[in-house]
């Protein structure tokens, strides 16, 4: 196979560093030239982290939502990867290959094996250590065992623990003679961000103490200089989150309960040369020096559309970190564009192939509806008080779309209050948005055991749910359409969930598609780009007889723009085959669905199934939160910043 001349780059970026004045001997030096002696040992530190599953090619959309260029993923890493394996082998350097988390989840290539296929990957890749981020839970940690089994890496998990299996806490590597420590890091905010079967048994360390603990060991080992592989993450907009940090800092004991990120991690915890970082999708092309302790953190973006490489030096009598040089012009990330690096042929297809069959969705067998045990009589929520009507009305479908707004908001408070405002509406679909917290939302669905649900797997950003009655609603299928390419969707894949709707004898078929597009910014261009992906979709599916669709959600966007200046047109332009139920209360600034704007953002829309059932006495509304809590200043303080909008459909034939 031909290959691009990779080495090129850092023949420039070697001559480039030539010219640069000398600098200190330290950790917080870049390239001197003194490094090229045998006294010190030069690492390739190559680094990814969040690759969610996303190996397969794909478009850079973030790059040009016009005209995007292609994208190598896997197949292009393993190229890069092996083009630096050899250089180094060239000139006696060494290569270090890390990974941050987030391994599998958030595509269904990664997603339909529980990860196997990714960690096959990682394997001829020749990883030599991964971290256990905090999607890895999402089959439990007997699949995170299993995994490291098949796994020719360890995943490390330093401050994980549970009586089924405790994962490897470090590693110690040795190249020519020189040690470096290596110990993996998990978030312990995990749990709140999971459902509470997701983590069954496991104990989450402090992760200050953990380090501390771990640099100890490793210390003892002879290690000398210790990389932190920490899924703690490196929020956006790095610099003005530490210097609010370190302006609000008084005590570490104000870290015992909260969570924390790698900023705050390098500057309480000295003796960390280099953290390689993982749990956002924020990266950053120059590393973070701690002013503090000078650790260098690393974090590249996710879904594998780059590769981190930063080149190290070890003073090789001394084991420490002297310096470090930046191998681009831009800094440590490189592009997996097809244009600069080629793919290696074979993986490529073997990567497009298993993508395309874990991709396709079938026309769906709604005979195969699973009934949910039913409880009996739910509790009366009414620690609240609220005066709220109930909406059930015999032979409507009643069906619901509510952003909550980082849910749950006021914590405890937002629990029971909304538990309660939707035992007492009584509706049998509620679509949910924006839940920061799957733990806090387990707990109150636990107050509503007449209700069963769905959430998102594969979101990184916020989670949706679908809500449904158990005694009306019969669970078929689940499905994330858009997780394989979901830009436009603002790394939020709406959530399908296929139902069989029974009363009095009758069964109807009934999808439900629950979304949140993206906001602000270049917002508009990406939800005209979503909407008309998923008009696509439905109209595929709507040739196969799939025409009872109920799509709902924050669609963030106004049915009464005009123009090029709202994101509907695909389905407006469709009035045989869709229809916006929310179009007869849209222009109603009392309806409002977003008031403090105000403005109309929480939109259902209906497929060609269901026009007759709207069109025979069915309704649409903003429901009176205002009215039930008192004011809209309680309302927004304890749930919301948006209104629920309900639509009830006269299914009598």
């Amino acid at each position: 196979m031909k290959k691009l001349p990779i080495l090129g780059f850092f023949f420039v970026a070697i001559i480039l560093v030539l010219v640069m004045p000398d600098f200190v001997d330290a950790q917080t030096s870049t390239y001197n030239k003194k490094f090229d002696s045998p006294e010190y040992l030069k690492i390739h530190l190559l680094f990814t982290n969040d690759l969610h599953g996303g190996i397969a090619p794909s478009k850079a959309w973030f790059m040009n939502p016009e005209f995007p260029p292609d994208l190598g993923g896997g197949a292009a890493m393993f190229t890069y990867v092996k083009e630096i394996r050899q250089a180094a082998a060239a000139e006696g350097a060494e290569v270090l290959l890390l990974d941050g988390g987030n391994i599998f989840q958030g595509t269904p290539l990664g997603m339909a094996d529980s990860g196997r296929v990714m960690v096959d990957w990682m394997n001829e890749m020749e990883y030599d250590a991964s971290v256990i981020g905090l999607q890895e839970f999402m089959f439990g940690m007997g699949n995170i065992s299993k995994l490291n089994e098949r796994a020719h890496f360890p995943l490390l998990g330093a401050n994980l623990k549970s009586d089924l299996y405790s994962p490897q806490e470090n590693l110690v590597k040795t190249f020519q003679g020189v040690k470096l420590g290596i110990f993996g890091l998990s978030t312990a905010n995990t749990p709140r961000k999971l459902l509470p079967g997701q983590t069954a048994g496991v104990e989450f360390g402090q992760e200050i103490i953990t380090a501390r603990e771990q640099i100890k060991v490793l210390k003892d080992q002879g290690a000398n200089c210790i990389i932190g592989l920490s899924h703690l993450g490196v929020p956006y907009q790095r610099e003005d989150e530490f210097a609010e940090f370190v302006d609000t800092y008084e005590d570490e004991s104000d870290f015992s309960d909260r969570v924390i990120t790698n900023l705050e991690l390098a500057y309480l915890v000295d003796g960390i040369d280099l953290i390689v970082s993982g749990g956002t999708n924020a990266g950053y092309n120059t590393p973070w020096e701690d002013p503090q302790t000078h650790t260098l953190i690393v974090q590249g973006y996710g879904g594998a559309s780059n590769i981190g490489h930063i080149v190290l030096y070890i003073h090789r009598e001394t084991g420490t970190l002297a310096g470090y040089k930046q191998p681009f012009s831009r800094g440590v990330l490189f592009t997996l564009s097809t244009d600069d690096v080629r793919p290696d042929l074979d993986m490529a297809k073997q990567l497009s192939e298993l993508e395309k069959t874990r991709s396709f969705a079938g026309k769906r067998d709604f005979s195969k509806a699973q009934n949910s045990p039913v409880s009996g009589e739910s509790t009366q929520l009414n620690r609240w008080q609220y005066e709220v009507p109930s909406f059930d009305r015999e032979n409507y479908l009643d069906v619901a779309t509510w952003n909550m707004e980082w849910f749950p908001k006021s914590n405890d408070s937002t629990i029971t209050a909304v538990a309660e405002i939707m035992q007492k509406i009584n509706a049998d679909v509620y679509a949910v948005q924006e839940i920061g917290s799957l733990e806090q939302f387990a707990i109150m669905m636990e107050l509503l055991p007449a209700y069963d649900f769905q959430v998102t797997r594969q979101s990184s950003f916020f989670d949706q749910a679908v809500i449904y009655k158990k005694s009306v609603l019969a669970y078929v299928g689940r499905e994330e359409p858009f997780a394989h390419s979901d830009y436009n969707f603002a790394g939020r894949p709406p959530l399908r969930v296929d139902f069989v709707w029974t009363v009095d004898g009758q069964r109807t078929p009934v999808s439900i598609i629950d979304l949140h597009l993206k906001c602000c910014g270049n917002g508009l261009e990406r939800r005209k780009k979503s909407v008309a992906e998923l008009h696509e979709y439905l109209s595929l599916g709507m040739e196969m007889g799939e025409e009872n669709i109920i799509v709902l959600g924050d669609w963030n966007d106004q049915l009464d723009d005009v123009g090029v200046t709202q994101s509907f047109t695909a389905f407006l332009d469709d009035p045989e085959n869709f229809r916006f139920a929310t179009d007869r209360i849209a222009g109603d600034v009392e309806q409002a669905s977003y008031p403090s704007w105000p403005s109309f953002l929480d939109h259902i829309l209906i497929g060609k199934g269901f026009f007759d059932e709207f069109e025979n006495g069915s309704t649409i509304q903003t429901l009176p939160v205002t009215e039930w809590l008192g004011s809209w200043e309680e309302y927004e303080l304890i749930i919301s910043d948006h209104r629920p909008v309900l639509m009830q459909l006269n299914m009598t034939q």
